[in-house]
């Protein structure tokens, strides 16, 4: 009979321990759980303005207008295509410079073939940077609310752009061939 109360008994405290131990932890978990949520409310209602004055609520939720959006990207538009520009106008540099280093009439298809594969690389990464400008400029919209015409508009004149440009350096070439005749 002693042996059953001395395990009866210890059954009793380790029921109550731990019992005790799942309480404070649901409770210490509430008690968090409450205070991250009134922190976070006091973070989105209110600004600390100084620890003497009062807090005030403020109005966070400010809808960017829909031109200094537009002005924002096609801002980084042009720092893009700028961007691009130079780096064309760096390949051509090279390939003049090597041509007159040597101007072997042998050498000039290897050459060719060199440069267009380097191109046809910076063609895909400029690609690839406008698509996501293109979708961060489409996405931002379509956060606020705002029409996506602007972003098709600005899709219209960089394929304009990348088709001038292209047509601009087969004619650069096509003027250099001529003038070399070999």
């Amino acid at each position: 009979m002693r042996k059953f109360l001395l395990i009866l008994s210890i059954l009793i405290i380790y029921f109550v321990i731990n019992g005790v131990n799942t309480v404070d932890r649901i409770l210490d978990y509430n008690f968090t759980s409450e205070k991250q949520s009134e922190t976070n409310q006091d973070k989105e209602s209110y600004t600390w303005t100084d620890d003497v004055l009062p807090r005030t609520p403020t109005n966070q939720t400010t809808q960017p207008d829909e031109d200094d959006i537009i002005n924002k990207y096609e801002t980084s538009y042009e720092e893009l295509k700028q961007e691009t520009i130079t780096e064309v106008e760096q390949i051509k540099e090279n390939v003049l410079s090597e041509l007159e280093e040597d101007p072997n009439p042998l050498k000039l298809g290897a050459m060719a073939i060199k440069y267009e594969q380097k191109a046809t690389e910076l063609e895909n990464d400029i690609d690839q940077k406008f698509e996501e400008l293109f979708e961060a400029f489409e996405q931002e919209l379509d956060r606020y609310g705002y029409s996506k015409a602007s972003v098709v508009k600005l899709e219209r004149k960089y394929k304009s752009t990348k088709t001038d440009l292209k047509n601009e350096l087969v004619k650069e070439a096509s003027a250099w061939m001529e003038g070399r005749k070999f």
